[in-house]
C-alpha cells in the first residue's frame, strides 16, 4: 500500500478513528485499519463495542491494507511539518514521511484485526442541527463509570412524534424532545453509549445547518452516518430506570435570572470547590440571589447577584459543575430555577421553552 496525503487531512482522519481504539488493547485492535482503493483511504478503529469508520480523499499509488499502532501512527503524522505526508507499508512495517523525517514503524497482521460487517438495516435521515443540539444537551448527564453501566448510555425514546433523548448519572437528569423523528425509537426503546454519541457530536461539528444525518438500526446495534464518517456502536442491554416520575409536577419557588451572568458568579465561585464534596450556596432574596461557596483549605468567596424570585425564604446548595452543565445547556439568555425545597431535586430549564429539562439534586450541607 502507498499514497500521499495532505498531512492535516490525515491527521484529522486518524484522530476521529484512534479516539474509539481502547487503552488496555493489546494486539490488532490496539491499531487503526487503513485500507486504500484507488484515491480513497478508510481509516477504521475499534474497541469491539463501538466503531468509527472514516474515508479521506488522497493521492493513491498502490492499494493494500495495514493495520498500525493507533496512537503512535497519529502522534508521528501530527509531529510532521505541514505538506504531502507519504504513507507505504509492507509485510511488517509502514514507512511515513515527508521531508527529511521518516518513521519505520511495525504493523500488524490484517488478518488478526476483527472483522467489523457494517449494520445494515432500514436507513432513516434525521435533521443533523437538532439531534446534535438534543445530545449535546443530554449527553453530559450520562454516567461516565462503569459501576452502573445502564446510566452510562443515552435512551432514545419516543412520546408523540417526538424523539425524546434522556440521560441521568443518578444525581441529575437531562430529557429533550426532538420535535418530529420519534422514528429513530418508533419500534423500541434503544440504550446507546454516551460515548458513541460524544464521537457522533464530534463528527458532526462542521455539518451545514441543514445537513442530514443518516440512522440505521438493528436489535442489537445503531449506526450513524455523517458525512464520510460512519459511528456504529452495540446498544446496551438492559432495561432503564423509570426516571420521569421523579419530575415534580410544579415547584413553589422560581428564580428567574440572566444566564451569562449567573454562569460568571458561578465560574467564580467553583474556583475554590476543589474537590467532589465541595458546593455552592445560594441564598434567594425577592430581588437578587446570594452565591457563597466556602473552603478550609482556600478560603471563602460571596457574589451577589440580581435576579427575580418568587417564593419561600430558601438557601439551597449544588455541585458547582453539575450546576454549571445545566445551566450552559439551557437556550435563551435567561433560565428558570425552580425549587421546592433544600432536599428535594431543582429544575433547571428555559423560560418559555419545555423541550429541555435538566433536573439536579441539591448537596446537604450543614
Amino acid at each position: 500500500m502507498k499514497f500521499r496525503s495532505e498531512r492535516d487531512l490525515l491527521v484529522e482522519a486518524l484522530s476521529a478513528a484512534s479516539r474509539v481504539v481502547a487503552s488496555r488493547s493489546v494486539g490488532a485492535t490496539s491499531g487503526v485499519l487503513l485500507s486504500l482503493t484507488g484515491n480513497r483511504l478508510t481509516v477504521t478503529g475499534t474497541d469491539l463495542d463501538i466503531t468509527v469508520r472514516t474515508t479521506v480523499d488522497v493521492i493513491g499509488i498502490t492499494d493494500g491494507s495495514t493495520v498500525v499502532p493507533a496512537r503512535l501512527l497519529v502522534d508521528a503524522v501530527r509531529s510532521l511539518e505541514a505538506g504531502a505526508v507519504t504513507v507505504e507499508s509492507d509485510e511488517d512495517h509502514v514507512v511515513v514521511s515527508l521531508g527529511r523525517a521518516r518513521f519505520s514503524l511495525r504493523t500488524y497482521a490484517v488478518v488478526d484485526y476483527p472483522k467489523l460487517p457494517p449494520v445494515t438495516g432500514v436507513a432513516l435521515s434525521v435533521t443533523a442541527l437538532e439531534m446534535i443540539q438534543g445530545l449535546n444537551q443530554v449527553v453530559r448527564a450520562a454516567a461516565t463509570d462503569d459501576a452502573r453501566p445502564l446510566l452510562t448510555g443515552v435512551l432514545f425514546t419516543h412520546d408523540n412524534n417526538n424523539l425524546r433523548l434522556i440521560a441521568t448519572d443518578s444525581y441529575r437528569l437531562a430529557v429533550r424532545d426532538v420535535v418530529g423523528v420519534s422514528e429513530v425509537a418508533s419500534n423500541h426503546d434503544l440504550l446507546v453509549p454516551a460515548r458513541a454519541l460524544n464521537e457522533l457530536q464530534r463528527a458532526a461539528g462542521s455539518l451545514p445547518s441543514d445537513a442530514e444525518i443518516g440512522v440505521t438500526v438493528t436489535d442489537a446495534e445503531i449506526a450513524f452516518v455523517v458525512g464520510k464518517t460512519t459511528i456504529s456502536s452495540r446498544l446496551i442491554d438492559g432495561n432503564y430506570p423509570s426516571v420521569l416520575q421523579l419530575i415534580p409536577a410544579s415547584y413553589p419557588n422560581h428564580l428567574r435570572i440572566a444566564k451569562d451572568t449567573f454562569l460568571t458568579s458561578l465560574r467564580r465561585a467553583k474556583l475554590l470547590a476543589k474537590d467532589s464534596t465541595s458546593s455552592v450556596r445560594l441564598t434567594m432574596t425577592e430581588k437578587s440571589v446570594e452565591i457563597r461557596t466556602q473552603s478550609v483549605d482556600t478560603g471563602d468567596i460571596e457574589d451577589n447577584v440580581d435576579a427575580d424570585y418568587d417564593g419561600d425564604e430558601l438557601t439551597i446548595a449544588f455541585n458547582p459543575t453539575f450546576l454549571i452543565d445545566g445551566i450552559e445547556a439551557v437556550p435563551g439568555d435567561e433560565i428558570l430555577l425552580e425549587m421546592s425545597d433544600n432536599v428535594r431535586p431543582a429544575m433547571v430549564r428555559a423560560l418559555d421553552d419545555s423541550q429541555f429539562r435538566y433536573l439536579l439534586m441539591p448537596v446537604r450541607v450543614q
